[in-house]
């Protein structure tokens, strides 16, 4: 009848409320979980399960468990100087400072200094400076001044000064000056020109070029020599002496080991030039020379065609431009022949720029048989030159630096002779080596601008002789034998 058939007034739950009562209820917090805003009072540590919190001492103030783990897992929680220790000995637990004491001396605790003392010596803690001293002598403990004129002599105190006169002369306090005054000559207090003299001859007080003079010769201020004299020393007369100019045609001989000038008798006696002059061959071709260390080379290529007694060198031209010829492989005399058998299709000619090529009897001088028999041997070279022996070759390639680097120090430059790349010539000996190629045993030719190769004197074996080669892309000479019908340049060295 009043609207309120659903009300039960007989239980709590169902008692009605008023709308402004259920929203004043809305806003309280349930008392088994409750939600809070604002300031909350009246509420104790006991209400909220936390009895034995006492938030009135950090200590006391809670953690989580997660955080204490965290901090029983910092290194050494109760000590942050000691960090380190575990690292530099598990069971050291001292400071850095002792740890470094301990890794000196096991027992040691001392201060740095002291355990510096007792690495010097175990018992001594005296100072650096005391320490050093003891070094030097054990029982000097004077300054570091005194303890070097300990050194010098035990018992001389004096000044460093004075300490180098008692070394000089025991008794001579004079200044240095006059102590090296003294060592020259004790009584000569002259100047130091003077005394030089006096070392000379005492009496001498002449200019020192002239004082030179006398020492050489008493004479040789005025010897009166004149263009062309020769001086030479005579052993029996114990001087030197002058031989005047020969006359046109004359030659230098030695008599009795005296030089005299002679005329040409039965032998031909060359007249003597100097290394570095043009000689000539029998034929009348022309040659520079060049002087390396004690040796005198021809500059170019031999072009002879006659031995030097006049009897001629057998010419080979068999086979077209390829050289492939029997002939030429049979020979046992000597031969020589022009690469590609051109001496006038280019100008100049191979003839001209790379001279002949010769076989091996030629550069011996075999002329009549394919056996080395004194009579059969006849010189290649002008009058005093030879085909240079294995041995000469090195003696050239070492005053050159070994075979590994005299190569290029031998070859002509650029690429007027040479293909490229010509590696490494320069040339500095002037022994200007140029690349005449050579011919095969079969005949055939190869190689010419990039290879020179040489002949020497001696033989390998019975049909194999010594010979040296250079090539373009190298900077260092061969030394190897090829058969004595291999057609190769020849050069000349002065007896």
């Amino acid at each position: 009848m009043v609207g309120l058939g659903n009300v039960d007034n007989t239980t709590d739950a169902g008692k009605p409320v008023s709308t402004a009562t259920q929203t004043t209820l809305e806003l309280k917090a349930p008392i088994i979980s409750p939600t809070f805003t604002g300031t909350v009072g009246g509420i104790t540590k006991t209400m909220v399960g936390l009895p034995n919190v006492d938030n009135t001492t950090d200590a006391g103030k809670p953690i989580s468990t997660a955080t204490q783990t965290t901090l029983d897992n910092k290194v050494n929680k109760t000590d942050t100087a000691t960090m380190l220790s575990t690292y530099l000995r598990k069971a050291d637990t001292a400071s850095l400072s002792n740890r470094i004491d301990l890794k000196l001396t096991k027992t040691d605790t001392a201060s740095l200094s002291n355990r510096i003392d007792l690495k010097l010596t175990k018992t001594d803690t005296a100072s650096l400076s005391n320490r050093i001293d003891f070094k030097l002598t054990k029982t000097d403990t004077a300054s570091l001044s005194n303890r070097i004129d300990l050194k010098l002599t035990k018992t001389d105190t004096a000044s460093l000064s004075n300490r180098i006169d008692l070394k000089l002369t025991k008794t001579d306090t004079a200044s240095l000056s006059n102590r090296i005054d003294g060592k020259l000559t004790k009584t000569d207090t002259a100047s130091l020109s003077n005394r030089i003299d006096g070392k000379l001859t005492k009496t001498d007080t002449a200019s020192l070029s002239e004082r030179i003079n006398t020492k050489l010769n008493s004479s040789v201020i005025d010897l009166g020599i004149r263009t062309g004299d020769i001086i030479y020393w005579d052993e029996g007369l114990r001087k030197f002496r002058i031989l005047a100019p020969g006359t046109e045609g004359q030659v230098l001989k030695i008599v009795s080991g005296i030089p005299v000038w002679g005329t040409v008798a039965t032998t031909s006696v060359p007249a003597f030039s100097p290394c570095g002059t043009t000689i000539s061959d029998i034929d009348g071709n022309s040659y520079n020379t060049v002087l390396i260390g004690a040796q005198c080379w021809t500059k170019e290529n031999l072009r002879v065609r006659r031995y030097n007694n006049g009897t001629s060198i057998l010419f080979d031209a068999s086979g077209d431009s390829g050289g492939s010829s029997t002939t030429w492989q049979n020979l046992t005399i000597g031969a020589h022949t022009i690469y590609a058998h051109d001496s006038t299709v280019t100008t100049p000619s191979n003839r001209t720029k790379y001279g002949y090529l010769y076989n091996w009897y030629a550069a011996k001088g075999i002329s009549t048989t394919g056996n080395i028999a004194s009579t059969d041997t006849l010189k290649i070279c002008p009058s005093g030159w030879h085909v240079p022996t294995d041995a000469e070759w090195t003696t050239l390639t070492t005053n050159l630096g070994g075979e590994n680097a005299a190569g290029g120090k031998m070859k002509s430059v650029g690429t007027a002779y040479w293909n490229g790349p010509n590696t490494g010539a320069t040339n500095e000996s002037g022994f200007s080596a140029l690349p005449g190629g050579f011919r095969y045993g079969g005949g055939s030719f190869d190689f010419i601008r990039s290879i020179a190769f040489f002949w020497s004197a001696t033989e390998y074996a019975s049909y194999y002789a010594w010979i040296r080669n250079l090539n373009l892309g190298h900077g260092g000479v061969y030394r190897g034998s090829d058969g004595k019908s291999f057609g190769a340049s020849v050069r000349c060295l002065r007896d």
